[in-house]
């Protein structure tokens, strides 16, 4: 698979230095700025045009600058349709403000949205369109961690970065150096979450109750580990298939154990169901603690009375008081007519993210200087807090602990 991306690749030089031969015009170059990436995300940057993104295309006429491709992929349909719906108004949102303050200058931004389907199959697909018919010079997502796990890999080979949105498998930027991704792992999430739990409620015997896949046995790992490094029992561990729907055997499992607290890591499709067979079940004044996947808006209208109570790390918060997410949040509401949740902020930031990238790069043509620019974003004012990424690609900012009450999120 190697031989043939550099075969592809030498292709598309060809092809582009036939173009020039031609006389197809480029937009100078953006001359690199040192202090860029310290910018405010949200503020206006003027920056000198830049060249024509991969495949030469001056938009549809309208745009007086050329036109600059990312990707998007996104569950539109299929299991997580809810997440992706929210991940979109997010990107759509910071797309067009990014446009109206001319942050990369005269380059227009336009991120291609597909649907991934919630599948893997269709994941692959959408990411071979990215790669080698929109040639896109970066990819924002998919919305589960499963299907990044499965088809970030085609990027890596090709050379295009990545950045996750809402992925929170350990493992996933180990895939390789052009993975990046704004989203906490639960590696980041679980100590912070589960050492307040422990010294706020006393907790001495946990549960586990989490599907047997990659992506969340790893976060289960994760519960486990930081709770016995705490002293906590584990006094039953129970596990459900994917496709699961009736909880019941487990649920009834961990309830003779009578523990103290119950820690659930599963797929966000179905965190809501979970949540009202376990308050069925025996669980109802019991603590429970779930992973990433209940950070949404729609698991928590989905359970109801159920998530009342539930407590979370949280990448996100909307009570986060710096100007910077009062702004994110007033703009999303005023043009959807309702709040964010972190999937919208997380896939907002990521656009910025990315634009600010491309604004330092000193290029639109070229995806390894993309990557090496987002490498070098530092304290980037985002909804998120102050954002870095660290040596593993991973984001680096404060995470906090959040509980449901009244049907919403609050600090713990």
């Amino acid at each position: 698979m190697e031989h043939g991306s550099v075969a592809t690749r030498q292709v598309r030089l060809g092809l582009l230095a036939c173009l020039t031969l031609l006389g197809v015009a480029c937009a100078p170059t953006l001359p690199q700025s040192a202090s860029t990436t310290t910018a405010t995300a949200g503020v206006a940057a003027t920056a000198a045009p830049t060249r024509q993104h991969r495949g030469g295309s001056q938009g549809n006429g309208t745009s007086a600058g050329p036109v600059v491709r990312i990707g998007a992929a996104l569950s539109l349909t299929g299991s997580a349709r809810m997440f992706g719906a929210a991940q979109r108004s997010g990107i759509k949102l910071a797309q067009d403000e990014i446009n109206a303050a001319q942050m990369l200058g005269k380059t227009r931004l336009e991120v291609v949205i597909e649907d991934d389907g919630s599948d893997r199959e269709q994941a692959s697909a959408v990411f071979g369109r990215f790669i080698e018919n929109s040639h896109v010079l970066a990819i924002i997502g998919p919305t589960l961690s499963d299907t990044a796990l499965s088809v970030d890999p085609l990027a890596q080979q090709a050379g295009v970065p990545v950045l996750a949105i809402s992925n929170s498998a350990n493992s996933l930027t180990e895939i390789g150096d052009f993975i990046f991704r704004d989203s906490l792992s639960e590696s980041q999430l679980t100590p912070l979450t589960t050492r307040l739990v422990r010294s706020r409620l006393k907790v001495h015997q946990a549960a586990l109750l989490y599907t047997d896949t990659d992506p969340n046995r790893a976060g289960s790992r994760g519960f486990k580990a930081a709770l016995q490094a705490l002293g906590v029992q584990i006094a039953a561990e129970q596990t459900f298939e994917p496709d699961q729907t009736d909880f019941s055997p487990q649920l009834d499992e961990i309830a003779t154990s009578q523990p103290d607290a119950l820690f659930i890591n599963a797929p966000s499709s179905v965190a809501a169901p979970i949540l009202i067979q376990a308050r069925q079940h025996g669980f109802k004044s019991v603590p429970i603690i779930g992973s990433n996947a209940f950070n949404s808006d729609t698991v928590l209208r989905s359970a109801g009375e159920a998530a009342e109570g539930l407590i979370v790390g949280s990448a996100w918060s909307a009570s986060n008081p710096t100007a910077r997410n009062q702004q994110f949040i007033q703009s999303y509401h005023a043009r959807y007519g309702v709040d964010p949740d972190q999937l919208a902020a997380q896939a907002y930031t990521g656009v910025y993210l990315v634009a600010t990238a491309l604004r330092d790069a000193g290029s639109t043509s070229d995806p390894r200087a993309v990557r090496d620019a987002l490498e070098r974003i530092k304290q980037l004012d985002t909804p998120l807090g102050a954002f870095s990424f660290n040596a593993s690609r991973d984001p680096d900012y404060l995470p906090t602990v959040q509980i449901v009450r009244h049907g919403r999120l609050q600090v713990y």
